[in-house]
């Protein structure tokens, strides 16, 4: 049988409160650029890219990960810098 494995990626905005909004998963990264297209991107918001690879149900030992990676500068709460003195000696 024929295993079915691939990426599919997922734009995320999240907004100044802490809401998200999700595109639907996209097959292709030439589809990328179509949905940025559609986003008005404003202040206040983060853009993030997911990234997800795509396992099928014959290969039970591989496990779906999803990474994220920042679309744009702008900080978030969510990748706030942390105070690492902590971690001195």
């Amino acid at each position: 049988m024929a295993h079915d494995h691939g990426i599919e990626y997922q734009v995320k905005i999240v907004h100044a409160n802490g809401t998200e909004q999700l595109s639907g998963w996209m097959t292709s990264e030439e589809q990328i650029p179509q949905v940025m297209a559609t986003v008005h991107m404003s202040p206040g918001k983060t853009y993030w890219l997911l990234r997800r690879n795509v396992v099928c149900p014959n290969c039970p030992d591989l496990e779906q990960r999803i990474l994220e990676f920042p679309l744009t500068t702008v900080p978030s709460l969510r990748c706030q810098p942390h105070d690492s003195r902590y971690l001195r000696w």
